[in-house]
């Protein structure tokens, strides 16, 4: 999650990764974030974004592997023994911690 504050012009002055005072929450692809990215050049925030969405990536691809599965384009077989078992592992941590939770929001659009 990315939370923003804004001046009196409406611009992002600063972001941040957890709620703050002041602050607002603001999907990760919203155009105006991207502008303040780009026009702030501020590599420890870069690397901070390309983290956060490689995490989210992470979820997107499991669940293109159990789309895939389902099927049977491929088989759960067909993946390396570790792939398996680290999907196997996380799919049983996921129901049995937050059955219902997911880490993508139907909301979060690209518009770059």
């Amino acid at each position: 999650m990315v939370y923003i504050k804004r001046n009196a012009q409406n611009e992002i002055i600063d972001m941040q990764f957890s709620p703050k005072s002041g602050y607002e929450y603001c999907s990760l692809y919203d155009p105006d974030i991207k502008s303040f990215i780009e026009e702030s050049q501020n590599e420890e925030l870069i690397k901070k974004i390309l983290k956060t969405m490689d995490i989210e990536m992470v979820r997107v691809i499991e669940d293109l592997v159990d789309i895939l599965v389902d099927r049977r384009l491929i088989l759960f077989t067909d993946l390396p023994e570790p792939v398996q078992n680290k999907l196997l592992f996380k799919r049983s941590i996921r129901e049995n911690l937050a059955p219902e939770s997911s880490m993508i929001d139907d909301d979060e659009v690209l518009n770059f």
